[in-house]
């Protein structure tokens, strides 16, 4: 897989799964957690190297205030460095947003980078975020799913 195919590929991979951006149920949390978690494994040809710092994984949660709009959001976003140009990084974001309430705002905001660590650990670290774990308990469906590719 190259970069510019990673948000193709992680949408037919949620598509296969069942999973619709704009109609995402509580279920539908763990199962995207789950196809993200396989995306992950999956080499990108024209990137660094995870032991270059190239190919990282990102878990975040929290009550954020963007465009005007409060939401609370549990992000996975995988970094990709260009191998022939370490200057051009690639975020692909898979985001999940909910309507914020007294119970997320309690919940903070976190962030876990996965360099340095396997991905069995990252992954088992990331999903007991406090987000991470009161997303996964399927207390409320959120209310969409954004994937999105960008050069940042």
């Amino acid at each position: 897989m190259l970069i510019s195919e990673t948000e193709v590929l992680l949408t037919s991979m949620l598509n296969l799964a069942g999973v619709r951006p704009s109609e995402v149920s509580a279920v539908d949390v763990r199962r995207t957690v789950e196809v993200f978690r396989r995306f992950a494994a999956a080499p990108a040809d024209d990137a660094a190297s995870p032991e270059e710092d190239g190919d990282g994984i990102l878990a975040q949660t929290g009550t954020v205030d963007f465009d005007g709009v409060r939401e609370f959001s549990a992000d996975l976003t995988r970094q990709l460095i260009e191998a022939a140009d370490q200057e051009v990084i690639w975020q692909l974001r898979c985001t999940l947003h909910w309507t914020p309430s007294a119970e997320t705002e309690a919940l903070g905001y976190r962030v876990l980078w996965s360099f340095g660590m396997p991905l069995d650990d990252f992954f088992a670290k990331a999903l007991s975020l406090p987000g991470w774990a009161w997303a996964l308990a399927g207390v409320q469906a959120p209310r969409h799913l954004t994937i999105e590719l960008d050069r940042v």
